[in-house]
Formats: C-alpha cells, sequence, structure tokens
C-alpha cells in the first residue's frame, strides 16, 4: 500500500500532466491534423455549388481519401474529379459504372455528367463532410488571408517558443 506522501507525489505528477494536455496550443493540434492529412492522403476539398444538395450543402468541406482505388469505387459513391476541360474538381455521385469510365450527377441536377471519371482524373472517394467549413477554405484561397494567417502562426510559434524558454530559465 502507497503511503500517504507517495500517494500525494504521483497525485501531483498526474496533475501537472493532466494540466500539459490542457495548455497544448490550439495551433499544434491543428498542425498535427494536417500533417496526418498529408501522410494518410486524406485532402479537404470544398462544395462551391449547389448541385450536391441536400446531402453535400454549398459550403461544405468533404474530406477526400486521395488513395481510393478507382476498381474499388460502387455506384452511389460520392466521388471527387478533375473536369476534363478545364481541370476544375467536381464533387458528384456514380450513377453507373461502364467499361470506359463512370458517368456521375449531382444529387440535385436533373441530367447527369455523362461519362465523367476515369482512370486518368479520379481524384479520390468522399468519406464525409462538415457544413458549412468550406468557408474556411475560401478565405485561405485569398492571398492577403494567407498571409495574415501565415503571420498569425509565426506569432503564435514565437510566443511559444519564448514562454517555454522563460520556464526553462525559471527552473
Amino acid at each position: 500500500m502507497l503511503k500517504y506522501e507517495e500517494k500525494l507525489h504521483l497525485d501531483e505528477k498526474y496533475e501537472k500532466l493532466k494540466l500539459k494536455w490542457k495548455t497544448v496550443p490550439i495551433y499544434k493540434w491543428y498542425l498535427i491534423v494536417i500533417l496526418l492529412g498529408l501522410i494518410s492522403g486524406i485532402r479537404p476539398c470544398a462544395v462551391i455549388s449547389g448541385s450536391m444538395e441536400p446531402n453535400l450543402p454549398t459550403w461544405s468541406l468533404c474530406f477526400v481519401d486521395t488513395r481510393a482505388s478507382y476498381d474499388n469505387i460502387q455506384t452511389g459513391d460520392i466521388v471527387v474529379y478533375s473536369r476534363r476541360a478545364d481541370g476544375l474538381r467536381i464533387i458528384h455521385r456514380v450513377i453507373a459504372i461502364e467499361p470506359e469510365g463512370m458517368i456521375t450527377k449531382g444529387d440535385a441536377n436533373s441530367v447527369s455528367d455523362g461519362l465523367s471519371v476515369g482512370r486518368d482524373n479520379l481524384y479520390g472517394k468522399s468519406l464525409f463532410h462538415i457544413p458549412y467549413l468550406g468557408y474556411c477554405s475560401k478565405a485561405v484561397k485569398n492571398p492577403i488571408s494567407k498571409t495574415i494567417i501565415i503571420a498569425c502562426f509565426a506569432v503564435l510559434l514565437l510566443t511559444d517558443v519564448k514562454n517555454s524558454r522563460r520556464k526553462y530559465k525559471d527552473k
């Protein structure tokens, strides 16, 4: 059985560990999520039109598995592909699979896109989406917004490093 002093010491260590996890800055979590996404092949993709309403609301942020195999795509799956005419990424549902490729259609559209997806232009398969988070991706595409976000991350990082050095000196 632990003595009172030993138990008190363990409780203090546990509380310090809990506090450390609580104080991990949000930008570090953000960077971890981005790195995990890059490693796993999951990429965000904003829905900028109403063609997939109501299943994918406009300005939702879809998370797409870019490592999805063309051969594993089935009718009913939501895929992202690059339109051959202009390279724009389109998020639509597969309604038929032909030997030449896949036929897609937006849920809110009355006409299909025709034979639009082949092995050469499939970007990935939609895994899930978060409504309205696509507005953030819209803001990030603006060069001024990008500069402000990068500057904020730099200030947060420098502040964190400065505070860590101060704590280390105090010990």
